[in-house]
């Protein structure tokens, strides 16, 4: 199996179309524990495209800047990946969520990607528990990072824990959804807009020069794979190596890759669905 060497040090597993880069990918069981996708796409007879907001607008950056890019946020140390691997000796801020074997991955990439605008802003390392977006919206068979994006813009998620207003960590139970909660959920609101730039095709996607102007400016993006039935939260574009891009992932499988982080290669780096917070989280 190939790795990308980043610039913390960590060696961070690619996953392509190599035999040892699927079996990575699809795994059963992670040290034991069960892992999660159920990512399903978006049914359009219940929710068509006009019930997403008209895209807001993205200067597209050329790929011809994208090597001088790389290499400036390389030198800065100034990426999102340097944010999470910002911890002593290159270790991360905060642990990767985990959605312990629930079907809830749709979930859980717009929550890992609230946490990195977070650290990103400097606000507050506040744990969030995206188990609260799947019950609240009674979606607990799966969905896709649209809709649990939407549902952020609206409502916020929770944080975990089992103090008043939180959500107990994995708890799949609808007693949590108080007005407590949804009172504390409204701090984690996304209070601009999120970006859907291809409508006209994959209706809520970001093509493969989007998602890299994102990385470029710090924007994570949950993003949803067909080829995976998963969905995972985008954290930046890595260069392989001269000539040759990655999407560097954040899963929601413990255990999993360096820290969670882990890096599709090829076609695998297509997604099928994501969309993008590009501004503030309320503090």
């Amino acid at each position: 199996m190939d790795f990308y060497h980043s610039s913390t040090g960590n060696d961070i597993p690619i996953i392509d179309d190599t035999p040892e880069g699927r079996a990575y990918a699809m795994p059963s069981k992670i040290d034991g524990s069960a892992v999660g996708y159920a990512y399903v796409p978006r049914d359009y007879s219940v929710y068509p495209k006009e019930m997403f907001d008209p895209p807001s607008g993205m200067p597209l950056i050329p790929e011809s800047e994208m090597d001088a890019r790389w290499e400036e946020q390389e030198a800065l140390k100034s990426s999102l990946e340097h944010v999470y691997l910002g911890g002593p000796g290159g270790t991360p801020i905060f642990t990767n969520l985990d959605q312990n074997g629930d079907g809830h991955c749709w979930a859980y990439s717009t929550g890992q990607a609230i946490m990195l605008v977070r650290a990103s802003m400097h606000q507050p390392l506040v744990r969030l528990n995206p188990h609260s977006i799947a019950v609240c919206l009674r979606q607990l068979q799966g969905g896709w990072c649209g809709l649990s994006a939407r549902f952020a813009l609206a409502n916020g998620l929770a944080e975990e824990g089992t103090g008043p207003g939180q959500w107990p960590l994995h708890s799949n139970s609808a007693s949590n959804d108080t007005p407590a909660c949804r009172a504390l959920m409204a701090q984690y609101k996304v209070t601009e807009d999120w970006i859907d730039l291809t409508r006209d095709v994959y209706d809520q996607n970001l093509s493969d020069q989007m998602s890299k102007t994102c990385s470029f400016i710090n924007v994570p993006h949950p993003s949803d794979f067909n080829h995976w039935s998963h969905s995972v939260c985008t954290v930046r574009w890595v260069r392989i190596e001269p000539g040759s891009w990655g999407r560097l992932i954040l899963n929601s499988w413990k255990g999993w890759g360096r820290h969670g982080l882990g890096v599709l290669r090829g076609d695998k780096a297509r997604s099928d669905g994501a969309v993008a917070f590009r501004a503030a989280i309320a503090a």
